[in-house]
């Protein structure tokens, strides 16, 4: 697993805590869900999460 030249070279290391900066930031714009993580890519699992977050946000207007 020895990167080849065909690699890219790391830029920067991402913290948690930026990920979570962009998943706070995603949301106080208006995104109702934000997947914000090293493994998660743009469509990952995104109709079924964006789904499972309108069900819980109509859940608790119903409270």
């Amino acid at each position: 697993m020895q990167p080849t030249p065909l690699h890219l070279t790391v830029k920067e290391y991402v913290t948690p805590e930026k990920f979570d900066f962009w998943k706070e930031y995603g949301e106080s714009i208006g995104f109702r869900y934000v997947a914000s993580g090293p493994l998660v890519r743009s469509s990952y699992r995104a109709g079924e999460l964006f789904v499972q977050t309108l069900v819980k946000s109509k859940n608790r207007s119903y409270l």
